[in-house]
């Protein structure tokens, strides 16, 4: 993980205008920074599935899914000149309906992985996401 950030939802802050807020995690598992909007290359997607188990169990929200990899200086999203214009999709995890990432479109595709993960106030974007369907 050397040089890599764990990025998950904060859940204790949120913005006045109910944006979320999200911990940066640095490589020594140091928060270093809170953002609203983040953009990480080469991300790998995570879910703690005892985690997940407490919260359906409790009903209570508890921090156990993070998106890992190497914090990016600025956005490319909305840069045409970034050769990344296209293939982006919205992603989306809900412990209590999910236990891993998956697309927004289709909930019965998972996200393990990515090109590269942008939080942003409108939601997490994928661009060239890994999919891989959920066995029922």
């Amino acid at each position: 993980m050397k040089g890599q950030v764990q990025v998950y939802r904060n859940l204790h802050k949120t913005l006045k205008d109910s944006t979320k807020v999200y911990s940066v995690k640095n490589d020594k598992g140091i928060v270093e920074d809170h953002v609203t909007e983040i953009a990480i290359a080469k991300p790998i997607l995570r879910v703690g599935p005892k985690g997940n188990q407490r919260v359906r169990d409790e009903s209570r929200k508890n921090v156990h899914a993070y998106i890992q990899g190497r914090r990016m200086r600025e956005s490319v999203i909305d840069d045409p000149a970034s050769g990344c214009s296209g293939k982006w999709e919205k992603i989306t995890y809900n412990p209590y309906l999910h236990k891993s990432f998956v697309l927004q479109s289709d909930e019965s595709i998972r996200v393990p992985e990515a090109w590269i993960v942008e939080i942003r106030r409108d939601g997490v974007w994928a661009f060239s996401p890994t999919k891989i369907k959920i066995d029922e």
